[in-house]
């Protein structure tokens, strides 16, 4: 990881958050997806959908390719909500592979972030009689579960 993107990430956010009367810890590290950064304690994103934490995810995105004229992929996580979504999906994710066996259909979900629909591929990787794959472009991407013919 470049350690001037990375200054500049915790500088622009730091700034960010002061002018808004926040506190908030961050780290940046890498992840699959490109740059997470892990907020602990900004109180504006206590009970906010993933599109506040998305929209400023964009926001970092924007300012980086600006200033340093680099292309970075961020993903923003606020107090372990990530880890508690992926753990909740892994859990919904066997109750729709039962549906869409019992019921003798497919199970198409709402759309999903990468890391979302992840998570739910890798559950039910090894649940036997369904498959899992993505259909959809973009914001509209979703995972559909699907039982597999005898």
């Amino acid at each position: 990881m470049d350690p001037k993107i990375t200054q500049a990430i915790e500088t622009f956010l730091q700034e960010l958050f002061r002018i808004a009367g926040e506190t908030a810890l961050l780290r940046v590290a890498e992840s699959d997806e490109g740059l997470l950064i892990d907020l602990q304690g900004a109180q504006v994103f206590v009970g906010q959908n993933q599109r506040a934490l998305r929209a400023l995810a964009h926001v970092v995105e924007i300012y980086i390719k600006r200033t340093l004229g680099t292309d970075v992929s961020v993903q923003i996580d606020a107090d372990g909500y990530r880890e508690r979504r992926k753990s909740e999906l892994r859990e919904l994710a066997f109750q729709w592979a039962e549906e869409a066996l019992r019921e003798r259909k497919k199970i198409v979900l709402d759309p999903m972030e990468p890391y979302e629909r992840k998570a739910i591929h890798e559950a039910l990787s090894g649940f036997p009689k369904v498959r899992t794959y993505s259909e959809g472009q973009g914001e509209e991407r979703r995972v559909v579960i699907e039982p597999i013919s005898p």
